[in-house]
């Protein structure tokens, strides 16, 4: 019995290292890219919900209505980041889940996405336009970029610039977001132009996650 005994004991201790072996080889490699010392890899994106449907009724854009706006608080004297006087008060429709929806007016339709998010890194959004009325690509929007996690937390000033790829499809970049949370992205299209009823003038907010 005192032999046996001894024998199971040694087993005991050997099987005790290898888990240990084997639960410590384990953890490394399920923490190896959750960021702990080699860095995130987790990105943010478009927030999911309930999908668009305020436009009863779509209104036809008239380029003749693109009355200048006037005053010194006109157009993004801020890069369109959020800045006091980067946009001027405007009605706003209610901020918008994924990557697809119609802007605050029905005048357009907007799909976009965005490379990696992650914080105090330049990203890039691209974004298509199309007009609700025709379907088809509405180009010279010039769109730029509002970001707000909070009313009081606009994103840094980035010099912000919009690329025409033609065809109504643009990038707009570079934009950083300096802190983790849902932010508010809201697109202004043809900025120069008054905000009225059948005016090119434009705009419509998304969420976006920033990890």
């Amino acid at each position: 019995m005192r032999a046996f005994s001894s024998m199971t004991g040694a087993g005991f201790w050997a099987a005790s290292a290898l888990t240990v072996l084997l639960a410590s080889t384990g953890c490394g490699s399920d923490t190896s890219g959750t960021g702990g010392g080699g860095g995130s890899t987790a990105t943010g994106g478009p927030v999911s919900g309930a999908a668009d449907a305020h436009c009863t009724a779509t209104v036809t854009v008239d380029p003749n209505m693109c009355m200048p706006m006037g005053g010194a608080g006109g157009t993004g004297g801020t890069g369109g980041t959020g800045g006091a006087g980067g946009h001027v008060h405007e009605e706003m429709h209610d901020t918008l889940y994924n990557a697809e929806g119609d802007d605050d007016d029905c005048k357009y339709h907007v799909k976009w996405s965005v490379s990696d998010v992650t914080q105090n890194k330049d990203v890039t959004f691209s974004l298509e336009l199309t007009a609700k009325a025709d379907g088809k690509g509405v180009e010279g929007a010039a769109p730029d970029i509002e970001a707000l996690l909070s009313d009081t937390h606009p994103a840094p000033n980035s010099d912000q610039k919009p690329t025409d790829k033609g065809g109504g499809k643009y990038d707009i970049g570079p934009l950083q977001f300096d802190a983790a949370g849902q932010w508010t992205v809201r697109f202004h299209f043809f900025e120069e132009c008054m905000d009225m009823e059948d005016s090119p003038h434009g705009h419509v907010a998304f969420y976006l996650n920033v990890p």
